[in-house]
């Protein structure tokens, strides 16, 4: 070949390249069939909602629309890309959050908010559930109805015996006996309590001689159960146990570190029923124990096997009472 085609040929050669190129440059993918172009922008927003137990711990619930990417912007400058993150306020207050979020074609949307900070009021402590605070005779586990159902624990007293007095039904604590009342009950911790009685000595001192009888409230901390118990609390005074409480016995009782409250009524040296009130804290317990109980330890008892077992008894006047309640304290 001469030098003549030579050149012919490769001006051919080149002529054809320069369109192939040129072809790729006008190259294009063409829409699907019946494709719409993308109007929908991003759309940022959220809500927000605070815990319950932390009132500084939010949870950001985000509700954008046609959105793929988010930043989420706090107070303290830090920055999240979770979809749905939480964040700790200092404490109270109002405070900016920013949300920006955009979508696959790079369209962005940004929402700011104010999120107020606000500690929630402590709910009322509820007043404890006492059964048969006002002493009247109903069916208990086994014997009798008695005004003392639902307060037996044969481990620390004789039970309290029926009576009457004030209108209704009452529970006595018999002269030179070791009666009691025992139940126990679920409170709050850390709550302060208001404990009610209303209760009459049926004798005057003047009457009765040297031993007098004491009517002693005391209030029992639940960490002073005996070691593994559990308290049970029942809603009909026929389930309940007459004995197997959290205390055992007199002396745990008397423990002082077992004692939110004692509490001794003396004769007022008058008849009839009179209101007393006192105050006491539940400290660290969930559950607590009322224990009731006529003291004085008259010589003779009216059974000294019954005061050798228990090791008290009241003096030489009966006490009644007629009712009790345990109301929570609220400021």
């Amino acid at each position: 070949m001469n030098t003549l085609n030579i050149l012919k040929v490769s001006f051919i050669m080149l002529a054809l390249s320069l369109l192939i190129g040129c072809a790729d440059l006008f190259e294009f993918e063409l829409p699907e069939a019946n494709s719409q172009p993308d109007l929908e922008l991003p759309m940022a927003g959220f809500s927000f909602t605070q815990d319950v137990f932390d009132f500084r711990l939010y949870q950001f619930i985000n509700t954008s629309v046609e959105s793929t990417d988010f930043l989420w912007q706090f107070p303290d400058g830090s920055t999240s890309t979770l979809e749905n993150p939480t964040f700790v306020f200092d404490g109270e207050g109002v405070f900016t959050v920013t949300l920006t979020s955009n979508d696959a074609n790079g369209e962005i949307s940004v929402i700011t908010r104010d999120v107020e900070v606000i500690e929630p009021e402590a709910p009322p402590t509820p007043d404890p559930v006492l059964l048969n605070q006002d002493f009247v005779r109903l069916p208990k586990s086994s014997g009798s109805d008695c005004a003392c159902s639902g307060w037996i624990n044969r481990d620390v007293g004789e039970q309290g015996e029926s009576s009457s007095g004030n209108g209704s039904d009452v529970i006595k604590f018999d002269d030179r006996e070791p009666d009691h009342a025992y139940q126990e009950i679920a409170v709050e911790p850390n709550a302060d309590y208001q404990i009610n009685i209303a209760a009459e000595h049926r004798a005057l001192v003047s009457e009765t001689g040297e031993t007098p009888s004491v009517l002693e409230i005391r209030i029992l901390a639940g960490t002073g159960y005996e070691d593994g118990y559990q308290p049970f609390f029942f809603d009909n005074t026929v389930d309940i146990p007459q004995d197997g409480f959290g205390y055992t016995s007199v002396p745990q009782i008397e423990i002082e570190e077992n004692n939110l409250l004692i509490w001794t009524i003396e004769n007022p040296e008058e008849t009839g029923y009179l209101p007393y009130s006192r105050g006491f804290n539940s400290g660290d317990n969930t559950s607590v124990a009322i224990y009731i109980r006529g003291i004085g330890n008259a010589n003779p008892p009216e059974d000294p096997s019954d005061f050798e077992r228990y090791g008290f008894a009241s003096g030489l006047e009966e006490m009644r009472v007629d009712f009790i309640n345990i109301v929570a304290i609220n400021d």
